[in-house]
């Protein structure tokens, strides 16, 4: 029989103390040599839940979970966040179609890498505004987020042009989106051009939805020399982007909350009903698809937004819209 003095058992206590200190200290060493070996990914986007897929991933920290850093930075429109991109201080950004032309037409080092999704902005005015339709715009003010935008695109290059008017048969103010409610009821402007969440807050409150059409088709565009020196950070974005929408997809309740909380959205009542911010959210949701691949279809209307961007003279010359796409990473 093994029998132990008090000495030997102080000793043996000792020893396990010191293999169990060991072993901790040598986990949080690998722990902290994986954290330095993780690639950065700086990536943007703008304030419009047509980007939700970057929002999802980085409060639930998607993009973690593939291996890499992501830091995560928001923007006000579209061309300030491509002009982050092209000056190398993004890796990665989530933007409309129009804007990646004006970009790439002069000369930016990028390219288009997924899509995010398909949604839809509305042109809103008081219930009791004389506008019904877009041809009731001449003479009136309308909020819209500044020249180059996916918005200006849809309003000077779609909208107002089906209703046989331009910009000098109207006055536009250049406003950022989540001003714009507030802005018509207030009666600073006439309508304006809002995508989602913010169709939905408008609609909710009482302003009317004079007409939908289609949001300026946001994408993933990438800086090419990043591309070109980090593929394998690159791979795990995408995956990390499919996660995000998946879980969009999957699970849209828990998605709501995360972006109720994301978009700080309020509390809304409305026709004897109180919305929780989350209720709010989801059917803002129910408006969007998200998807990363693309569709001929796709390809078809990302071409007319390029036409739209020369017709309006934000481009020099005609613009071959698969020219600055890299679909190498779609699977």
């Amino acid at each position: 029989m093994i029998t132990f003095t008090k000495k030997k058992l102080l000793a043996i206590a000792a020893a396990a103390f010191m293999l169990s200190g060991c072993s901790s200290n040598e986990e949080a060493s690998n722990q902290a040599t994986a954290d330095q070996t993780q690639e950065t990914v700086r990536i943007g986007y703008p304030n419009i839940l047509s980007v939700a897929p970057a929002i999802i991933a980085e409060k639930q920290k998607l993009m973690e979970e593939q291996g890499i850093k992501a830091e995560f930075y928001q923007f006000a429109n579209g061309p300030d966040l491509n002009k982050a991109l092209s000056s190398g201080k993004l890796d990665i950004a989530y933007t409309g179609i129009p804007v990646v032309v004006n970009w790439a037409s002069k000369g930016a080092d990028i390219s288009v890498i997924a899509k995010v999704g398909d949604g839809e902005f509305g042109l809103i005015a008081k219930e009791d505004s004389s506008i019904t339709q877009p041809s009731d715009l001449e003479s009136k003010k309308i909020g819209f987020l500044g020249r180059g935008t996916g918005s200006d695109i849809l309003l000077r290059g779609f909208l107002l042009p089906e209703a046989q008017l331009d910009e000098t048969s109207v006055s536009l103010v250049e406003m950022k989106m989540p001003n714009m409610e507030s802005a018509i009821t207030k009666g600073t402007i006439d309508a304006a051009l809002l995508g989602e969440p913010f169709v939905t807050f408008a609609e909710l409150r009482g302003l009317k939805v004079v007409r939908k059409i289609p949001d300026p088709a946001v994408v993933v565009v990438a800086h090419n020399e990043f591309v070109k020196e980090h593929g394998d950070a690159v791979e795990k974005f995408m995956q990390g982007h499919q996660a995000s929408i998946d879980y969009i997809n999957e699970k849209p309740t828990e998605a709501a909350v995360v972006l109720a909380e994301a978009f700080k959205v309020p509390e809304i009542e409305a026709d004897g009903k109180t919305w929780t911010p989350a209720e709010v959210m989801e059917q803002a949701l129910a408006k969007q698809k998200y998807e990363a691949g693309f569709s001929d279809d796709d390809f078809s209307f990302y071409q007319q937004l390029a036409d739209a961007n020369y017709q309006l003279k934000l481009i020099d010359k005609p613009f071959e819209i698969k020219s600055v796409f890299n679909l190498k990473w779609m699977k």
